[in-house]
């Protein structure tokens, strides 16, 4: 009895002067960085933690491929977190900042991100212009040279749209333009989505090429290049006008491929408005040298293949450029059906009657579907009589020969059966996208009745609709 009694006591004073367990002071932080433009983690970004209230205290880590990051070793206390990366830079957006408080002995699970497109649309341009039919364009316009951005600069934009006004269908070439602010950041707001638009920047002496883009989405970036622009005379060797080329010290090399990533040799190579061309060696292999620098658009095509138009920066005096091109569908019949025909359009009654006429070319939606053109122009340079010279705006433009002899002139345009200003100014291919057109009829000496037209430059007859169906690409 007296020995258990004494144990119990010792016991107890071990509990009383026992050295107590210390309270946790430190525990980890960790998240993901979410790219909600591309849908997935975002590789690299610099997150910081900084304690709250003493800027001084500063700790960085980098977030992994998959964008997860971890601060292990974190005090108990109240903390900012936030990220960088370069994708915040091109977007010219401040990325968001969490308050994070540590209190417990358990792990912090926490998320930052870039924000959606539509987001991003609505705090720039407005909720009025984050709509389903349009979008936001922004990026740099930078120095070719240099890559400094370049204040002041103006971005020209043009596309073409079907305006109906009271009962009557007219195309029309539609423009916005946009200045750089100091950083040299241009934003445009109410890009029309899935339509092609040309685009161009200059400032003082410095200008890019003319190049196409495509807002598939509600929000694009793109960084725009320019550099001061050398223009030559190139005189014809016949009746055809004297044009003026881009020249300078660039010099883009690359490959030409299929689908199958097998080399294409004989394709030919040029970029647009410059004249300078080539073609690929049986390895797919090219070299264009006196090349203007910026941002110009490098033009590929292929017997057998569809056309590529490719968007590429000569940055300090050089540039590469790997282009894929996708074959040309060939479709042989495999049933054929006869049937009493029920036509559905008057027009295509009438270009029917014509083309029995014989007096010009008409191209029905299957012919066009057979060339498979990548634009008007494309297809307007396969017919005859008709001839594409660069314009002064790096566009071609359409000649035809005049019937008095007089050497070249441009043709009367007439789209859906109303006389459209077509020329240097208003480019085929911006006012007529190849996706509309179901008919095309050139007539060089013998003009219908139905396009009587009082020059001696023939005409040029367009007709388009939403009945076609596009072949594959």
């Amino acid at each position: 009895m007296r020995f258990a009694l004494g144990a119990a006591v010792s016991l107890l004073l071990a509990a009383m002067f026992e050295t107590p367990v210390p309270a946790p002071t430190a525990t980890v932080v960790r998240g993901v960085v979410f790219d909600s433009l591309a849908l997935r983690g975002l590789e690299g970004a610099t997150v910081q933690l900084m304690t709250l209230g003493t800027p001084s205290t500063v700790r960085n880590t980098k977030s992994d491929g998959r964008g997860h990051f971890e601060f292990a070793d974190v005090p108990l206390g109240s903390y900012v977190l936030g990220f960088f990366h370069p994708k915040l830079d091109s977007l010219g957006w401040t990325g968001e900042t969490l308050r994070i408080d540590v209190r417990v002995d358990q792990p912090v699970e926490t998320q930052l991100s870039i924000p959606s497109e539509r987001t991003i649309v609505r705090t720039i341009c407005g909720a009025s212009f984050a709509t389903e039919e349009a979008g936001l364009l922004l990026g740099y316009v930078r120095g070719a040279n240099d890559s400094r951005p370049r204040e002041g600069a103006t971005l020209l934009l043009r596309w073409a749209d079907i305006v109906i006004e009271k009962g009557a269908v007219k195309r029309e070439v539609l423009s916005a333009t946009a200045t750089t602010k100091s950083d040299g950041q241009f934003v445009v707001c109410g890009v029309p989505l899935a339509v092609p638009i040309l685009l161009q920047a200059s400032v003082g002496a410095d200008s890019s090429g003319r190049f196409e883009i495509t807002l598939p989405g509600a929000l694009v970036h793109r960084d725009v290049y320019v550099a001061p622009v050398a223009r030559v005379r190139v005189e014809s060797g016949d009746s055809m006008p004297d044009a003026e080329r881009l020249r300078g010290t660039g010099r883009v090399r690359g490959k030409v491929a299929g689908a199958n990533q097998r080399a294409i040799g004989d394709a030919h190579v040029t970029v647009w408005g410059t004249g300078v061309e080539t073609t690929t060696n049986p390895d797919g292999e090219f070299a264009l040298t006196s090349l203007p620098t910026g941002t110009h658009t490098l033009e590929v095509r292929a017997l057998g293949f569809s056309p590529a138009q490719v968007v590429i920066d000569i940055k300090d005096a050089q540039a590469s450029a790997d282009v894929e091109l996708a074959p040309i569908g060939v479709t042989l019949d495999t049933i054929r059906v006869t049937a009493q025909r029920a036509y559905t359009s008057q027009r295509i009654l009438d270009i029917e009657r014509r083309q029995r006429s014989g007096m010009g070319q008409v191209l029905l939606a299957e012919d066009i579907d057979k060339r498979n053109p990548f634009r008007m122009s494309d297809l307007l340079r396969t017919m005859r009589g008709v001839r594409m010279v660069p314009g002064p705006f790096f566009d071609d433009v359409v000649l035809m020969r005049d019937k008095l002899g007089n050497g070249y002139c441009e043709p009367q345009f007439i789209v859906d059966n109303m006389r459209v200003a077509i020329g240097p100014n208003f480019p085929i291919d911006v006012m007529v996208p190849m996706r509309d057109v179901v008919a095309v009829e050139v007539y060089s000496t013998i003009v219908p009745a139905d396009f009587f037209s009082s020059n001696n430059c023939g005409v040029v007859a367009i007709t388009t609709g939403r009945w076609r169906r596009l072949p594959n690409r």
